[in-house]
């Protein structure tokens, strides 16, 4: 046996226990990884035991049988030669960087990737498990192993939906807890008050139903986030038929109208021709939601005289929905997040209105996009506050049911 096939079996050894240690001690999201680590090392071994190749001939994973499998593997996989060159790089990390795997090869690690903080923790190959979050907002977790050869090899995992998640979860939890602390607090309040004891009649009446508000308060945010949950995971059927828009306009008008009487304000119905007999395809309960949503806040917003208009119009593919108030309007910077959970606009907190849930935005965005359609605060209004959203059209041909005629 030569002196080289001694080294590759030494060195094969070595591997098997190094796949042992890795296999017990590793925590279950590192096994992956130490499988790559351990697949490569048997191949630069098994090569390296065969002197007759010489090791500047083979810069690249050439091996029939480990390249297949490293192109299974959903963590992306790099080997880099002595320079930093990439040599060979799997399936998944060209999914990662979006670029074609081709193009990754046969050129350094920054150009195949466009990442220096990756390509530092190539260079430094120290074996630790890193993550980082690169300009792109990928959060990738990221090692560096040297092999015994000169050669590196990187895996990489793409954390980034995991945080996301991660960190939408811990914005839940703090919204749900600020926007339970205030009811709770009151109602803590009310209940030692009554359980000292009120003489007065009056006063205690009062306190039992300033209790009950508070507790119904907190009833409502939970069942609000409850069914937020339910559509955004989809659990919430929806039963979509014809529906006409004036009609949907109409009935919204009519179940506000009590309110924006006692407000003093005036609801105007604008329907353009061009959607005068038109059809949507629309869950009509959900859709009448949005609308009575969309008219409260309104109402809210405006001054006894001024007009809220709920309107639709013509766009291709899709009815175009509105309403717009004539009150102090959304802030630019704003527009996007009113939609969020428990979101609080500056209007509101200027005017010290009462601001709900908080969640009657983003469950009108929820259902908008459950119907295929999209939700916004329309830019271009010089008065108040105008939000639009679409629903799509029913297909041509569609027959009218007589029980949808608009009023």
């Amino acid at each position: 046996m030569t002196l080289g096939g001694r080294t590759g079996l030494v060195t094969l050894g070595l591997v098997a226990l190094l796949a042992l240690s890795l296999w017990l001690l590793a925590s279950p999201w590192e096994v992956p990884v130490a499988v790559v680590i351990v697949l490569l090392t048997v191949f630069v071994a098994a090569r390296d035991a065969h002197p007759e190749r010489p090791r500047a001939e083979a810069p690249a994973l050439q091996d029939p049988g480990v390249a297949p499998i490293l192109d299974r593997l959903v963590e992306g996989v790099l080997l880099l030669d002595a320079h930093q060159t990439v040599r060979f790089a799997n399936i998944a990390v060209a999914a990662i960087f979006d670029r074609p795997r081709d193009a990754m090869l046969d050129v350094s690690l920054i150009r195949a990737t466009r990442e220096a903080e990756l390509a530092r923790v190539a260079r430094e190959a120290d074996g630790v498990v890193h993550e980082i979050t690169l300009d792109a907002g990928l959060t990738l977790r990221v090692t560096g192993l040297a092999l015994p050869d000169g050669r590196t090899v990187v895996t990489v995992l793409d954390r980034t939906a995991q945080r996301r998640a991660e960190r939408a979860r811990q914005d839940l939890i703090a919204n749900i807890s600020h926007e339970l602390r205030t009811p709770i607090t009151a109602a803590r309040a009310l209940a030692e008050t009554l359980e000292d004891g009120v003489p007065d009649e009056a006063q205690r009446v009062r306190f039992h139903r300033q209790l009950s508000g508070e507790i119904d308060r907190m009833q409502g945010i939970v069942e609000r986030l409850i069914r937020l949950s339910r559509i955004e995971q989809g659990d919430e059927p929806f039963a979509v038929a014809p529906v006409m828009p004036g009609r949907l306009i109409h009935e919204a008008i009519e179940r506000v109208n009590p309110a924006a009487v006692r407000a003093g304000i005036v609801l105007a119905g604008e329907t353009a021709s061009s959607v005068a007999s038109a059809l949507v395809i629309a869950d009509e309960e959900r859709i009448l939601e949005v609308l009575t949503n969309l008219l409260d806040n309104a109402i809210k917003f405006s001054k006894p005289g001024d007009t809220v208009t709920v309107g639709a119009d013509n766009r291709p593919g899709f009815v175009e929905f509105s309403v717009h108030d004539e009150g102090a309007g959304i802030m630019p910077n704003e527009r996007l997040r009113v939609f969020e959970r428990f979101y609080t606009s500056d209007r509101a907190r200027t005017a010290g209105l009462a601001t709900g849930t908080g969640l009657g935005l983003s469950i009108a965005r929820q259902i908008v996009t459950r119907h295929g359609g999209e939700i916004w605060v329309a830019d271009d209004e010089a008065r108040g506050a105008k939000i639009c959203f679409t629903i799509p059209l029913a297909p041509a041909g569609t027959p009218s049911v007589a029980s949808q005629s608009a009023p």
